[in-house]
């Protein structure tokens, strides 16, 4: 459970490498010490024809329409 945390981290530069993983499940490395509160991570889709942006931090909301995912 912590190593999925750890690699699911909103800030991208705070997750392991895969290797770093790898042996945190192989028993080869300590677990990580993740910080008591997470930061939330927020998804933005843009409504422009050129394709989405995602961006995290801030509130976690996200509102999609159908007309913005092409249903």
């Amino acid at each position: 459970m912590v190593v999925g945390m750890w690699c699911a981290h909103p800030d991208r530069n705070s997750r392991p490498s895969i290797k770093q993983a790898i042996q945190v499940l192989s028993f080869e490395a300590p677990l990580p010490h993740l910080p008591s509160k997470m930061p939330v991570a927020s998804y933005h889709v843009s409504s422009s024809s050129t394709g989405t942006s995602v961006s995290s931090g801030g509130a976690a909301t996200a509102t999609f329409s159908s007309a913005q995912l092409g249903r």
